[in-house]
């Protein structure tokens, strides 16, 4: 079995999920081949992991906690010219690999080659349809998410198969398979805490702030960084290329393979609205705050999904920062008991594989 992975670059997330479901589509086909195209930090992170084709993506300027539509489209107008360019340039770079089946996010170029091919294109993503109409019942939205639900519905209905990891339970639906959770590695595949906070050199758990491999938390690292000294905790800021002069209780660390074991080790967990660092926060059953991206709908939906379960940041100025972040350290036990009585569970790559069974049968 040959399989195609089309992996988004903006940020990790999607990388780290992605590794996570070749792995397991590997074990269950041993002798089966991978092949990833992705463009900046997904081709970055599968490199030097599998045989990789670079291809164009997108861009997603802005360093807030906001989606800038305008410059969204002006930095991809001329994208979907080099769509048809980067398909080709998948064929040609690698025309003795013939696919089965192609697994894609929200890139369409994954759509066009299997519809080229005659494949089979499975999307993999977080963006829920029927929680989005659910959402919309109960608060405005503007044309910008409004823009973005239609794009990602169009993807979705050009693709033969919808598999979407989700932070609630896994409901069931005639048009989109759910699965639960996609995690690098569950709690207890780690060394124990004692042992961990040896190997990491920390005296004492820290608060992590995982701000992705995107410039979106530059902002919120900031503010972070100006109260830490307020605070008598230990930060641990992970993100991409910040280059600020860090206070006496903030070490910063750009993106690290050794996140979960510091998420094990945590006092509690800081992060935008992206599902896979939200997902590994409640499997290891953190005490969160999350600062969703303004005007970004999946990471919206992704807050407003585990809303009674985590606490959501909605003033991500300095003076809103400040607030939440008192109240967040100081409610930490009662964060706690919430989501561990919560209870979320992973191993949704494994549903994953029996969905690409399903697909290689029909």
């Amino acid at each position: 079995m040959k399989a195609l992975f089309v992996v988004t670059g903006i940020g990790y997330g999607d990388s780290t999920r992605e590794h996570v479901n070749i792995s397991a589509l590997k074990k269950a086909f041993p002798r089966s081949k991978v092949v990833v195209a992705g463009y900046d930090k997904s081709y970055d992170y599968f490199k030097s992991k599998y045989e990789t084709v670079e291809v164009e993506g997108y861009k997603l300027p802005g360093k807030k906690l906001k989606i800038q539509l305008h410059k969204f489209i002006l930095s991809n107008l001329l994208l979907p010219l080099f769509w048809f360019t980067s398909t080709l340039k998948v064929k040609l770079k690698k025309f003795d690999f013939k696919p089965d089946i192609i697994v894609s996010d929200f890139e369409p170029i994954g759509i066009s080659l299997a519809g080229l091919l005659g494949k089979k294109c499975i999307v993999v993503f977080g963006y829920d349809p029927l929680l989005y109409k659910e959402y919309k019942k109960k608060n405005r939205m503007n044309i910008k998410m409004r823009t973005e639900a239609t794009y990602f519905e169009y993807l979705y209905n050009n693709a033969n198969m919808v598999v979407i990891p989700s932070l609630r339970k896994p409901r069931k639906s005639l048009e989109y398979a759910y699965v639960n959770p996609i995690v690098r590695q569950l709690p207890n595949e780690l060394k124990s805490q004692k042992e961990l906070m040896k190997e990491l050199n920390l005296v004492k758990k820290p608060i992590l702030v995982m701000l992705g491999g995107s410039e979106f938390g530059t902002k919120l690292a900031t503010y972070i960084n100006k109260l830490a000294d307020e605070f008598k905790e230990e930060f641990i800021i992970f993100g991409a290329n910040m280059d600020l002069n860090w206070s006496s209780g903030v070490k910063y660390r750009k993106f690290s393979n050794n996140f979960l074991k510091y998420l094990k080790v945590s006092k509690g967990l800081i992060t935008l609205g992206g599902q896979i660092t939200l997902a590994e926060g409640l499997v290891y059953k953190k005490p969160i705050l999350c600062y969703p991206i303004k005007d970004h709908v999946e990471q919206v939906l992704n807050a407003y999904s585990v809303r009674n379960v985590v606490m959501v940041g909605k003033d991500s100025s300095f003076k809103g920062v400040r607030k939440t972040l008192t109240s967040f350290l100081r409610d930490l036990p009662k964060l706690k008991k919430k989501v561990e009585k919560y209870n979320l569970k992973a191993k949704g790559e494994n549903q994953f594989v029996d969905i690409v069974k399903i697909a290689l049968e029909k």
